[in-house]
């Protein structure tokens, strides 16, 4: 690398970026998006040869890590068990609405099932530092609901994080072998957890000692060092080098010393970060800025749509104030960096094209273009929305924000036990979303390698291996959503309970038809029938037809268990190897809920999600 190329190109991009963050800044924009269209100017007016291209991606690679390295300091752990309840009750609410969102509405825009994922995952997060530029100029939060704003996005952060550290192999998997997908995803999951076991046990006794011990610059020096030895150990295992880098902030961001460490590296930080976002800007061509237009407004309103929507429903189960709820969506509708980050993996592994790539850039630019205007507006969009609401929508509203009030208010006056099986079912629920999700993950990744060497190792029709393997991905799903909704009738069950002891409290009645009803499902149909959708909605080769043969295998093979089951009901006991009158006899279980129209018999329920049944106390 000659010294003339490198010197121009730091001169021409720093300057060049300095100069669009200037003119930005006078329209109270971020300086992230000057950076970005620092890039675009480069790509499209100058002549850029490859000696150029070469040196910002070096520089953009130390950016990507510098940047992640501060953001993962950022985040004091502590604070986060202590004070970041709810920002992780509504982190764990809408980062996966999001991406079931981009799952679902990324196939309508003609994206692939990997594409869907990866859109999703893009627009699942917002950018602290846009969110925190724009509140500044704009009162609308105290600065107590600014800073929860701040926990919330940096769940997002860690949310995203681990979504990246999922989807890698998927979007590597279009450039590598079996062999070599499988040693990534084994090497990524070892990786993980060394990191999060080891690495925080030790990394801030080792800080800590050579804080103590070394000079100010010798202890930066060194904390620098480990951030690029974790990003190289990331890259080998086949993550992003973000991942590293940012893992490495959380482990020194527990020590005495991070705050000095963080400020020390943030004007280095701030020039690379600028070359990684001045990178970013160079895929991004004018010409195919136009030819999407349509395609990048349409994933900004769905980002915006379904990041207001999902962030107000968290503040709303949370029992948080609608008004303050309202506000805190619409200032998290700015696309954040993990989105450029999550976009330029999927484009290196050749996921996303280059008009994908392009849009959903242009959307994130949108995004933040257009947040101070929508915060500038969100008092006066509140009040015409309350004011000019339909009295149908307002009357369904009311009656829904009564009935969370009065489950929030029973709970209260609940057990502890009650609380306890409340929190345990809700637990177990999302534990087992989570799992039907990997399932279908792995599915989708193997199932052409499976029947492919099946039909090539037994062989026969590929056909018929195929519908074999439906079969068997229907039959996997079982478990975990027949758990789902056992524990979702538990939690209706308490709900229930818990609005029918207001009901009689207060002398009328606001108990839920839908708990009701939901309590009432016969779980076996509705899981079946759960499954049966989730086989239809993950893409694979067969037709109607075939996933209708499966669907009769599937019900043959539950029957004869079932059959199976019923025999071994009715077969005699074998002798007791002690006389019947020692053995105590078990407490009957009784029913959790009684009838929501009978006000004669109120109970207060106590129940072991985790054993599936449940204890009236009288």
């Amino acid at each position: 690398m000659e010294e003339a190329i490198l010197l121009t190109v730091m001169a021409t991009y720093t300057l060049l970026a300095a100069l669009c963050s200037i003119l930005f800044n006078r329209l109270k924009l971020p300086a992230l998006i000057g950076y970005l269209v620092a890039g675009i100017i480069v790509t499209n007016v100058f002549d850029v040869t490859d000696d150029w291209h070469s040196v910002v991606e070096i520089l953009s690679d130390i950016g990507l890590v510098m940047l992640m390295f501060s953001i993962g300091m950022e985040i004091d752990i502590s604070k986060v068990m202590t004070q970041g309840k709810f920002a992780i009750k509504i982190a764990l609410i809408q980062l996966p609405l999001l991406v079931l969102g981009g799952m679902v509405l990324g196939p309508v825009l003609g994206f692939g099932f990997v594409q869907s994922i990866a859109l999703g995952a893009i627009i699942s997060g917002s950018s602290t530092a846009v969110v925190l530029a724009v509140l500044k100029t704009k009162d609308i939060l105290t600065s107590e609901e600014v800073e929860l704003l701040v926990l919330i996005t940096i769940m997002e952060d860690i949310g995203q994080v681990i979504i990246l550290s999922m989807i890698t192999p998927l979007l590597a998997g279009s450039t590598m072998d079996t062999n070599a997908l499988i040693l990534m995803i084994v090497s990524i999951l070892a990786f993980m957890i060394i990191s999060l076991i080891i690495g925080l046990k030790f990394v801030p006794r080792v800080i800590n000692w050579v804080s103590d011990n070394v000079a100010k610059e010798v202890l930066v020096i060194f904390a620098i060092g480990l951030a690029f030895g974790m990003a190289i150990l990331s890259v080998q295992v086949g993550l992003s080098m973000a991942i590293g880098a940012f893992l490495m902030g959380m482990m020194i961001s527990p020590c005495k010393s991070c705050e000095g460490i963080n400020h020390s590296i943030e004007p280095m930080k701030d020039l690379f970060m600028a070359m990684f976002f001045i990178s970013v800007g160079m895929e991004i061509h004018v010409d195919v800025i136009i030819d999407n237009i349509p395609l990048i407004l349409i994933i900004y309103l769905i980002f915006a749509v379904l990041k207001w929507s999902t962030v107000s429903l968290g503040y709303w189960i949370c029992d948080a104030d609608s008004r303050i709820g309202f506000m805190s969506a619409i200032s998290l509708i700015a696309m954040g960096e993990f989105a450029f980050i999550i976009a330029k993996e999927a484009y290196d592994f050749g996921v996303f094209t280059d008009s994908m790539y392009t849009s959903v850039i242009g959307a994130a630019l949108v995004s933040m273009v257009m947040l101070p205007f929508l915060t500038g507006s969100a008092n006066r969009i509140w009040a015409a929305g309350t004011e000019h609401m339909p009295a149908p929508i307002k009357k369904f509203g009311s009656a829904l924000s009564n009935t969370r009030d009065d489950i929030f208010e029973g709970f209260e006056s609940s057990s502890k036990m009650t609380k306890k099986a409340f929190n345990k079912g809700m637990g177990h629920a999302y534990f087992n979303i989570i799992v039907i999700a990997v399932i279908e993950i792995a599915f989708y990744w193997l199932f052409d390698i499976a029947s492919q060497w099946l039909h090539e190792v037994f062989g026969g029709e590929l056909i018929w291996w195929e519908i074999g393997l439906v079969v068997l991905n229907l039959f996997m799903l079982l478990p975990p959503t027949a758990r789902l909704i056992a524990n979702a009738k538990i939690v209706s069950g308490l709900i229930l309970n818990s609005c029918s002891h207001i009901s009689m409290i207060r002398g009328h009645d606001r108990s839920s038809s839908f708990f009701n009803s939901l309590y009432r499902l016969n779980t076996f149909v509705v899981t079946l029938a759960i499954d049966f959708l989730i086989v239809l909605i993950v893409p694979n080769p067969l037709g109607l037809v075939e996933h209708l043969i499966c669907l009769a295998v599937a019900l043959v093979f539950m029957y004869l268990a079932y059959r199976k089951a019923r025999r071994d009901a009715k077969a005699p006991l074998p002798e007791l190897l002690c006389p019947i009158e020692d053995v105590n006899e078990a407490e009957p279980v009784s029913c959790p809920i009684t009838d929501v129209e009978e006000d004669e018999e109120q109970a207060s329920v106590s129940v072991d999600v985790a054993e599936g049944t449940t204890e009236k106390d009288e």
